[in-house]
């Protein structure tokens, strides 16, 4: 009995070490001792005995997930490892329509996108008509919200 119990104890732990500690080895090792602890409690108890160690394997695997899952977070050790800030996965896209009308300097060949630059800072452009080399003067006509359309000057 008390080979049955360290079994499902020390499987527990390493069910719980694969919350922490990624790679499955850990989970497969806990599983295996469950399995022998049932194994055992087949043989010693019979069929009833077996049910009953499966019944607490199943019982304590998703035991240790749930305190990993909402124990271990109000923990100091959690609040480290936890990702504390509000993620709402969106990125503000720029406002070029800011840049319409302003006076833009080709910084590479423009066939017909490249890089130019305003007001100091590096853009995305698209020339809209024709080709514009380097250091060519260029004004912005339009924008969208993954580019600007330029014009010679």
């Amino acid at each position: 009995m008390m080979t049955i119990a360290l079994l499902l104890l020390f499987g527990t732990i390493l069910v719980f070490l694969e919350t922490i500690l990624i790679g499955a080895i850990w989970a497969i090792g806990g599983v295996v001792c469950y399995a022998i602890a049932i194994y055992l409690a087949y043989a010693d108890y019979g069929t009833i005995g077996a049910l009953l160690t499966g019944f607490i394997s199943i019982l304590a695997g998703i035991s240790a997930f749930l305190v990993w899952l909402y124990v271990i977070p109000k923990t100091s050790f959690g609040k480290k490892i936890y990702l504390n800030t509000v993620q709402d996965g969106k990125a503000p896209a720029p406002d070029f329509k800011l840049l319409i009308g302003k006076d833009a300097i080709a910084l590479t060949t423009m066939t017909p996108s490249g890089k130019v630059e305003i007001d100091g800072l590096p853009y995305d452009a698209r020339c809209e008509s024709t080709t514009a080399n380097v250091g060519d003067k260029l004004v912005v006509k339009s924008a969208n919200s993954f580019e600007l359309i330029v014009r010679k000057i």
